[in-house]
């Protein structure tokens, strides 16, 4: 299988603040593998390995800890994806979201994106096909970026109410306070930032919604360039998490329907990358189950509907079979962790 590959436009801040810098133009692009003329054009891919030795050279250079916050700051229309300005020319935030995210793997190939709502919070969560894709630099910058560029678009920045990272509390914690002032949540199974429902109903500065059906356009052609390269697994842990709830729907028959191949094909091609249906269902309720149960939003019996469970007895023997613990031992344990307490403000 071919490495993920992501859009010069999620390299092209941080490479540019380097040359800002004072770094030589030369070394850098021997360093990074990446050219300065591969990020004029515009729909430009580098492997993803790439972006993790451009953040490694970004830390040795400035000896900067938060370099990552430090570029997510930085707002320049003209470094903007074809996705980022697809997603402006809608009438709502919520649209420019769901639009966002619809595309987000024309910018990263290697994660996934989506824009989850229940009750009055709205959770826009990351999630990664493997930790060797994870980085927190720049993790730290898409998170800013996405505040910073909300007040772009809207006139004044998001609000978030909660943030998660999955990776543990760094040492300039107060950097992250200064720039987020939100509640902060390390070490868990998800990146994500989570704001108040009806913020989701801000209108957008300067919509357009001729630029915005031209630039669909353009995203759809190429997401369907790209889409042959994401894994069959991958596709089909998006499929079983928009179905946990409807039993009836998390069948293999439909699954390969859906993913436009046989039955005997999705087969073949999950036995080839080493897993089954059944056990990705099992792999996405288990890291539903945990994620909610972090977050507790919703109650126990509602998590055991929405995981598609008949009973909350059903659920709960699911549950101690993954983990060891009962839903609401690991719920009550997760909201005692002392990292969350000490890296949490604002509660």
């Amino acid at each position: 299988m071919s490495s993920p590959t992501i859009s010069v436009s999620t390299v092209i801040d941080v490479y540019y603040t380097l040359l800002e810098l004072g770094i030589d133009k030369g070394f850098l692009e021997t360093e990074s593998g990446i050219r300065l003329a591969e990020l004029e054009n515009p729909d430009g891919r580098v492997c993803i390995s790439k972006l993790k030795t451009l953040w490694d050279i970004a830390l040795t250079y400035t000896k900067n800890p938060a370099i990552g916050l430090v570029v997510g700051e930085k707002v320049d229309p003209s470094r903007f994806s074809i996705v980022t300005q697809a997603s402006f020319q809608c009438e709502t935030a919520r649209e420019g979201l769901e639009k966002y995210t619809r595309f987000f793997s024309i910018v990263n190939q290697a994660a996934s994106l989506a824009l989850n709502i229940e009750g009055d919070l709205a959770t826009l969560e990351f999630q990664f096909e493997s930790p060797e894709f994870y980085s927190i630099s720049e993790m730290e910058r898409t998170m800013v970026s996405i505040l910073t560029r909300s007040h772009y678009a809207l006139g004044h920045k998001a609000i978030p109410k909660k943030i998660f990272f999955q990776h543990a509390a760094p040492d300039y914690l107060d950097q992250y306070e200064t720039v987020f002032q939100a509640p902060l949540f390390f070490d868990q199974d998800k990146t994500a930032i989570v704001f108040d429902q009806k913020w989701l109903d801000t209108k957008i500065n300067q919509s357009n919604p001729h630029l915005l059906n031209v630039l669909t356009d353009y995203a759809e052609k190429l997401l369907k360039k790209l889409q042959p390269t994401r894994t069959t697994q991958s596709k089909l842990r998006e499929f079983i998490k928009l179905n946990l709830c409807n039993n009836d729907n998390l069948d293999v028959k439909l699954a390969a329907k859906k993913l436009n191949m046989s039955r005997h094909t999705l087969y073949r091609k999950l036995k080839k990358e080493g897993v089954s249906f059944q056990s990705l269902v099992e792999e996405v309720r288990q890291k539903e189950a945990k994620s909610h149960l972090k977050e507790n939003i919703i109650s126990i019996s509602e998590l055991a509907y929405l995981l598609g469970f008949s009973e909350l007895s059903a659920f709960s023997r699911a549950f101690k079979r993954w983990t060891g613990e009962s839903p609401a031992q690991f719920r009550d344990h997760a909201l005692q962790t002392p990292i969350a307490d000490k890296a949490t403000t604002g509660t």
